[in-house]
């Protein structure tokens, strides 16, 4: 790490493992003579959001085991399928063919059986050209016939051959029967439920400490901030010891939840071994359950806020109610994404109602203030978007891309989309934990420890001079519907 001054004495060193009095030594951290009190953390490293404090907002599921956990998706019954092909007496149509003029029948070939006799059905054109179905499907392959008539009333309309060529998309629009003694109507589609599945992954840390090290005085302190946010000193290794692990494993557990990969084979089994001999499992975090869906990108220095509120009404169309009905949306985002968002909100401020109506300026003491800072806004469609700042988006120890415009990291760019309503009734996004394994330590006691030590007769699960601290966590994310998550991304990160 380079200097930060020419006042600089020496430069700090890093290490991991057992650290003993010797340690202390070779850092200049037992001089009685040392004259500052209170070293400042010039790096503090940057451990972002807790974003499992975040997910524990949202009614966290508790499972009995750690086996795989599923849940189901219920795909929209409503919706368009491609045209396979289209045939008049068995033969494929040509540029030249006139479908369906004069009443001539003809057939047309769906992947999947979503259509009945009887239905109108409509192609791009929408009502230019009405085909009215005719007779049960029939099987072919995997695909579905249909026979087929071109409903109007005008003899010399046809259908043109450009709109029933293969990929054209074609949807139901209702049952038309005669009036007189009609015997039958069209039949309801239905889509089937498909399961998702997921595993629990599970970290661990631990750290070996001698007896001798136990509240062991240094000659600076260091300053944290403990659970109630407020400031302490810690005079001693084993209070910083204990801060610094425990910072780090949240951090461990952090990562995991937002940037996991499943390492779970096409065949369904795992291949690593861990030193037990048993399988390792990790499960898919936030980011491969989202990206799984929805990836975009832009241009690496601007951020179009026309486009960017396109993506975001394609995103949650029919997500929710019909048009004008607020949506809830939540954008994460680094430090950097939230100024271009600012401004591009700014710059375009009259496509939104930003909620931040107060004044811009304030009084401050004998002077004044400006303020200003769009963190929220409602979208012409209804849609309600928050921006969080995670400063896991800016941690430069994690994200190595820098920026093309040289300000910060790429990822500070990238736009999380978290649609963080609900799905079935249920929290789009959650927190999964296993009962009663959730988060826990424990210490493996040598002849001194800190948890025994106004006691003469110790309990010892080891002859060492000293204690190990265990520290571990099983869990996962579940993100119910990642259709309606996305992930926006400068170009630079594809």
């Amino acid at each position: 790490m380079q200097r930060v001054s020419p006042l600089q004495e020496y430069e700090p060193q890093d290490w991991s493992g057992l650290t003993t009095k010797n340690h202390l030594g070779a850092i200049y951290q037992v001089e009685p003579q040392e004259t500052s009190e209170m070293i400042n953390l010039l790096y503090k490293a940057n451990r972002g959001t807790n974003f499992g404090i975040f997910l524990s907002k949202f009614s966290p599921l508790t499972l009995k085991t750690d086996d795989d956990f599923r849940w189901r998706l219920q795909g929209s019954s409503k919706k368009n399928i491609p045209l396979v092909a289209c045939t008049v007496n068995g033969s494929a149509i040509s540029a030249s063919s006139q479908v369906g003029r004069s009443g001539a029948r003809f057939t047309l070939t769906f992947p999947e059986q979503h259509f009945s006799d009887t239905n109108l059905i409509v192609g791009e054109k929408n009502s230019v050209y009405p085909i009215r179905l005719i007779g049960i499907p029939q099987p072919n392959g995997t695909n579905w016939d249909y026979d087929a008539e071109l409903f109007t009333g005008d003899p010399d309309l046809f259908i043109p051959y450009e709109e029933l060529v293969a990929g054209k998309r074609f949807s139901k629009e209702w049952s038309i029967v005669e009036k007189t003694l009609s015997i039958k109507g069209g039949s309801p589609n239905y889509t089937s439920p498909f399961s998702m599945k997921n595993t629990f992954s599970m970290i661990r840390m631990q750290d070996t400490r001698p007896g001798n090290m136990i509240s062991r005085p240094v000659a600076f302190s260091w300053r944290a901030v403990n659970t109630e946010g407020k400031a302490e000193t810690m005079t001693t290794w084993t209070q910083y010891a204990d801060w610094e692990f425990e910072t780090q494993f949240q951090d461990m557990k952090d990562k995991l939840l937002n940037f996991a990969t499943t390492n779970r084979a096409d065949d369904g089994t795992f291949k690593q071994i861990g030193l037990s001999g048993f399988k390792i499992e990790q499960g898919a975090g936030l980011d491969q359950q989202i990206e799984s869906s929805n990836v975009l990108y832009f241009n690496d220095f601007d951020v179009d806020i026309e486009w960017l509120t396109e993506a975001i009404m394609d995103l949650t169309d029919d997500s929710q109610g019909g048009y004008g009905q607020t949506r809830q949306i939540l954008m994460r985002t680094g430090k950097w994404g939230a100024y271009n968002f600012h401004k591009a909100i700014k710059n375009y401020s009259t496509l939104y109602q930003p909620f931040n109506n107060n004044d811009a300026v304030y009084k401050s003491g004998n002077g004044w203030g400006y303020h200003e800072n769009f963190v929220e806004y409602w979208g012409p469609d209804g849609t309600r978007l928050g921006v969080l700042v995670d400063n896991a988006f800016d941690d430069k120890e994690r994200n190595k891309i820098m920026h093309p415009s040289g300000k910060g990291v790429a990822q500070s760019y990238v736009y999380q989309i978290l649609n963080v309503g609900r799905t079935g009734g249920e929290d789009n996004i959650r927190l999964v934990n296993q009962e009663g394994m959730e988060d826990f330590m424990g210490f493996m006691p040598g002849l001194r420890d800190p948890f025994q030590a106004k006691s003469e007769r110790r309990f010892m699960a080891s002859p060492e001079d000293g204690y190990t601290i265990h520290r571990a966590f099983t869990g996962g994310v579940m993100v119910n519907d990642p259709t309606r998550c996305a992930t926006i991304k400068p170009s630079i990160l594809v």
